[in-house]
């Protein structure tokens, strides 16, 4: 029996990307750090930071990796206001959700801050009962840390968690953490394989009431 449901943040609940992009590739470029488009398809969904990592590794730059990652952040919040929006489909979704008493987390591999002021822009931060950011695991997404976390959080057995996810890692660390995941389309995924889902929707005004059963 479905007890909670943990969305991924940004192109699940809001359409963030873009931003999100262009603030990365100022910060990289900056360093000296220019991403191709087969980096940015491999690092998607995963945590900034070893995103970053991995990038200054690769290119065996002398970079702090957490230091890109906080000037992003800055810089992100920035981008953001007067910007951002739900996607189409997540007011109604979260309300069907609340309707039913089930419980509800954000489990997104961004940075805190990043997360807090996003959903805080849209005017959602107070909806959930949890956040789980890639500040708060020691392993990000693909691994299922982050969505096991969330349902220890919650006190729900990860059999009764649906996740929510845009991203091939998060699809990959939803179903390894033994939980029903639901993929939604979105137009910034860099054509990420979504099939290992249960379910796959173009957006979630797709998302009805059988979905939690």
């Amino acid at each position: 029996m479905i007890k909670a449901v943990l969305f991924d943040l940004d192109g699940v609940l809001v359409d963030s990307e873009v931003i999100s992009r262009k603030a990365s590739d100022k910060i990289l470029a900056d360093a000296g750090i220019f991403q191709t488009e087969q980096e940015r398809k491999r690092v998607f969904g995963r945590r900034t930071l070893d995103n970053y990592r991995d990038a200054i590794e690769a290119r065996g730059l002398d970079v702090d990796p957490q230091e890109l990652v906080g000037k992003k952040n800055q810089l992100f919040k920035k981008l953001i206001i007067g910007e951002l929006k739900p996607l189409p489909g997540v007011l109604d979704f979260i309300g069907l959700i609340k309707d039913n008493e089930l419980k509800t987390a954000v489990v997104s591999s961004s940075p805190l801050e990043r997360v807090n002021a996003s959903l805080e822009e849209v005017g959602l931060l107070l909806e959930f009962d949890f956040i789980i950011s890639g500040d708060c695991v020691s392993k990000g997404k693909p691994d299922p840390e982050p969505f096991l976390l969330a349902a220890e959080m919650l006190k729900v057995h990860p059999g009764g968690c649906i996740v929510v996810e845009d991203a091939q890692a998060g699809i990959d660390a939803g179903k390894a953490a033994g939980m029903r995941v639901i993929a939604v389309r979105s137009p910034n995924t860099h054509g990420q394989d979504l099939s290992k889902a249960d379910v796959i929707l173009d957006s979630l005004e797709d998302a009805g009431p059988s979905l939690l059963e």
